[in-house]
């Protein structure tokens, strides 16, 4: 199984305790191992505003991100999960493949993109929930929402094809997501994004843009969060519940929508809150067990848990 996105990295930077070894958090390696992933993404998201901890007041987003890199290395290191290099490599053991979420930690120096290649970084976030330097993020106000990228956003996309990073277009505006369909070389994907149509939250896909995404050959990762499985959940309420009904609601939607070969999943691990009732990556095929109960078949739910993924990441597969 591939997952295309946790947030343990940074919860493990923020808290300043635990490793990825063992932790009182969704992933560690036995879970990992327990799971069957071969492939875990491991984002690298900058805070920015509010959201930067105390002791790193006065850092530069790229001073930050650097910190976060620097402690993906230590805990990798020590956990024994390799870097994933080749899509080749996932054959074999839990291998970790590295991504980045807020570009505004490159702070509009599009040169900084081919450091992160160099670093091993494949997918590259171009927005959270803030305006950067690049775009603008999903927003309730529609004006905002229609906005586009600017054209440091447009530069960015262009190096990462240039480059072979994946853009990822979670958390950005859709007036963002149509300029990446129309300046990517290569698939786009949407690591932890839901159905609009199942539950209307800026944050998830309109059927439009499912079809554009799976027309360019990019993959929509299944959220587990609540607020984006659920009418009427917040993000921050402890206890919504992230139930495995909406979880095939939404899977269903997007496989009659966008086709099987835009399926995949991106859990949001460690970058969610709730009542989980799938909590760590051991425990997702109870998941794939209520999608076979629904009908979709196993030579579908392959696609989902590995062979979409495998397929876009095999999109830039050179040595960096």
């Amino acid at each position: 199984m591939i997952d295309l996105h946790s947030d343990t990295i940074y919860s493990l930077w923020r808290d300043g305790h635990g490793s990825l070894i063992s932790n009182s958090l969704s992933i560690d390696k036995d879970s990992l191992e327990r799971g069957g992933v071969t492939g875990q993404c491991f984002a690298l998201f900058t805070p920015m505003h509010d959201l930067v901890p105390a002791a790193h007041r006065g850092e530069s987003p790229w001073e930050i991100l650097n910190a976060l890199h620097e402690r993906f290395i230590s805990e990798t290191e020590k956990a024994a999960i390799p870097l994933m290099r080749h899509v080749r490599d996932l054959d074999g053991g839990v291998h970790a493949i590295l991504t980045t979420e807020e570009g505004g930690a490159i702070e509009g120096d599009i040169s900084r993109l081919s450091i992160l290649r160099s670093w091993g970084v494949r997918i590259f976030g171009l927005t959270w929930n803030w305006e950067n330097e690049l775009g603008y993020p999903n927003s309730r106000d529609p004006d905002a929402m229609r906005k586009g990228l600017k054209e440091k956003g447009i530069e960015a996309v262009r190096e990462c094809g240039r480059l072979g990073m994946i853009v990822d277009v979670s958390h950005l505006s859709d007036g963002g997501f149509m300029d990446v369909a129309r300046y990517a070389e290569g698939p786009f994907i949407a690591t932890h994004s839901n159905a609009r149509s199942v539950t209307d939250v800026p944050r998830n896909l309109t059927d439009d843009e499912l079809r554009m995404l799976a027309d360019n050959g990019g993959i929509a990762g299944l959220n587990l969060c609540p607020a984006f499985l659920r009418d009427g959940a917040s993000a921050d309420d402890a206890d919504a519940v992230s139930a495995i009904s909406d979880m095939v609601r939404h899977t269903m939607h997007i496989y009659r929508t966008a086709g099987e070969d835009a399926l995949a999943i991106g859990t949001d691990f460690d970058g969610i809150s709730g009542k989980l009732e799938i909590p760590s990556p051991d425990r997702l095929y109870l998941l794939r067990d209520a999608l076979c109960r629904s009908g979709i078949a196993q030579s579908v739910l392959d696609k989902m848990w590995e062979g979409n993924a495998k397929r876009v990441l095999s999109f830039a597969e050179e040595e960096v």
